[in-house]
């Protein structure tokens, strides 16, 4: 009876389901997303009767890059651990150790996300766009304790539950400060790559990165910068311009990008969910080539007027001298000098049915220049956050999370598994 009632289950799954081996603890309830990784699925724990999600990822073994994105993911995820970051539960443990090349990450569940929930025909009232973005604050506070910098929040990574908490997801491309060598030779192609194919998904090669004084700033951290490091909409300027030194005020950028969406779920901002939009939508990126029928030249340099930097100066305004102070590439400045000058549009006439505080609180965060932005403490502090403000949930990690295989330059497959098999190892019960 028990057989025929498990080949019932398996009937009704999906056909891209019947080959997962999850074990007889997990029940597939349905897909939930799908990624160039692979795909994850709404799944029930019987041991607990709890909700989680389970990502499958094949062929990890294919790219050493992909790889290794995969392997700094899940050690980095096993590290932080605090309510608005997502934590993995478990690494299912292959049944072939010396030959596997899919793994099934088991992690907590939320029932949406903020991409999703932008394309809802919901509202939101503004108290809870503020608990959100202060969850998002406090999360990224924590990380950044850690010596982390996400370097990919955009609204797809902030998973939702319906009372508003928070949990931070994808940190794929997060890379932790202490201890990364950028002598990877085969993430400078990938970054050559994407220069030729600018459409496909972005990646980062890696940074060179020394410590000083244990602070995570300008002056503590010095690497080389990829300049594909979050999805364009939500990429800070000086990801943008390739400057060889960024700090977590990249992701403070992205926080504002993030807000600015937020406050679009205001009925008064945006009257039905078609009013919608991303504040900053470009289509290209600076030193990428724009769509061909748009080419146009400025300063010599390929041009068009839905270029990633276009897009913001025509809200924020041109920057001037003072704005463009961080910027070190000589290319990078004449190309920000060759703008037409632009005035600033008020906030209050994009977004009028939105308080005063909150038109600061975004003007603080999407400043040009990190120099001048908002820090992540700042932004907690800020007036606008201080009716949701929990200070029970402002925790700093034990101290910066030190990946050693960072250290050991070029991995190949039986290494890799190695180390693999050790994450997982640390998950068994």
């Amino acid at each position: 009876m028990q057989d025929a009632q498990k080949l019932q289950k398996l009937s009704q799954l999906p056909k891209n389901f019947s080959d997962w081996q999850v074990g007889d603890d997990y029940e597939i309830i349905k897909q939930i997303g799908s990624g160039s990784y692979g795909q994850v699925v709404e799944a029930m724990q019987k041991s607990t009767n709890k909700k989680v999600a389970i990502k499958r990822l094949t062929a990890i073994f294919d790219d050493e890059i992909d790889c290794k994105r995969i392997l700094r993911e899940i050690c980095i995820l096993r590290e932080l651990k605090h309510q608005n970051l997502i934590q993995i539960i478990e690494i299912l443990e292959p049944q072939d150790p010396k030959s596997f090349d899919t793994i099934y990450v088991v992690m907590e569940y939320a029932q949406s996300d903020l991409k999703k929930l932008f394309k809802s025909p919901i509202h939101l009232q503004f108290l809870h766009i503020q608990t959100i973005v202060y969850n998002i604050c406090v999360g990224l506070k924590y990380l950044h304790s850690a010596k982390v910098l996400h370097r990919d929040l955009k609204p797809a990574n902030v998973l939702l539950n319906e009372d508003c908490t928070v949990k931070i997801c994808d940190f794929g491309l997060a890379r932790s400060v202490q201890g990364i060598d950028a002598t990877d030779q085969a993430l400078e192609e990938e970054l050559a790559r994407q220069q030729e194919e600018p459409k496909k998904k972005d990646e980062k090669k890696g940074p060179r990165m020394l410590q000083k004084q244990n602070k995570l700033n300008a002056k503590a951290v010095k690497r080389e910068l990829t300049g594909h490091v979050v999805t364009r909409w939500y990429r800070a300027p000086e990801v943008i311009l390739l400057e060889k030194d960024y700090t977590a005020a990249i992701d403070v950028w992205s926080v504002g990008c993030i807000f600015a969406e937020l406050l679009n779920m205001m009925k008064e901002n945006a009257p039905t969910f078609l009013d919608r939009a991303p504040l900053f939508p470009g289509t290209s990126c600076f030193p990428l080539s724009p769509e061909r029928s748009a080419i146009a030249k400025k300063g010599g340099f390929p041009y068009s007027n839905t270029d990633q930097l276009t897009v913001i100066f025509s809200v924020l305004g041109t920057p001037g001298e003072k704005d463009m102070d961080f910027v070190t590439d000589k290319k990078a400045i004449e190309y920000l000098k060759s703008f037409p000058k632009k005035p600033k549009v008020a906030f209050v006439e994009i977004f009028p049915g939105a308080p005063p505080e909150a038109l600061d609180f975004l003007d603080k965060c999407l400043q040009f220049s990190p120099k001048i932005r908002i820090t992540l403490d700042q932004a907690i502090e800020h007036p606008m956050l201080q009716k949701v403000r929990d200070k029970k949930k402002e925790t700093a990690a034990p101290g910066p999370i030190y990946l050693d295989f960072e250290q050991e330059g070029d991995l190949q497959i039986p290494r890799l598994r190695e180390l693999f098999l050790r994450e997982i190892s640390k998950y068994k019960r």
